[in-house]
């Protein structure tokens, strides 16, 4: 298997980016980065997005990494830098249950979100996880084709599991 060390995980909320990001960095001890810990203050206040913009910067220099979440607005960002895309492209109830399991029994072994926020589970919510692939879809599919880097489509847990296991193999 190839060494990648830029690691970009996008997709739906819910889909497993910020478990599988923890997992895959510890295997290949590398940093890992929660988008959501940057997009937000520490109050819950939504950052301001050049500032947003400034600490992506600082983290696509890095040389290696796993940056995971759901940006859309700055995904060319990461595609640019990336040597490894992978899309999460789980089912939308999985994605919408997890969602909701996560906000009442969060995961307090990942610090995925900033500090003193907690994870939103609202129609908001679920209107995005709803409509996100066909609404983001093209612009994907756009980056795709303009940043030919190494792209997965996950499925299902299990894809992610067994992409894993390649890695703990070599």
């Amino acid at each position: 298997m190839d060494t990648h060390h830029r690691f970009a995980l996008i997709g739906l909320p819910g889909g497993g980016k910020s478990t599988f990001a923890a997992k895959l960095g510890k295997l290949l001890n590398i940093p890992v980065h929660h988008l959501d810990r940057h997009m937000f203050e520490p109050n819950g206040k939504k950052r301001d997005k050049l500032e947003f913009i400034a600490i992506q910067k600082e983290l696509l220099a890095e040389d290696s990494w796993v940056i995971e979440g759901c940006s859309t607005s700055t995904f060319e960002m990461r595609f640019a830098r990336a040597d490894t895309i992978i899309y999460f492209q789980l089912p939308r109830l999985l994605c919408i249950w997890r969602m909701l399991k996560r906000r009442f029994f969060p995961d307090k072994t990942l610090c995925d979100t900033a500090e003193g926020c907690s994870h939103v589970f609202n129609w908001e919510m679920v209107k995005y996880i709803w409509t996100f692939d066909n609404k983001k879809r093209e612009g994907i599919e756009q980056l795709r084709k303009k940043y030919p880097v190494v792209f997965l489509i996950f499925r299902s847990s299990k894809d992610a599991d067994n992409y894993l296991e390649e890695f703990s193999n070599d």
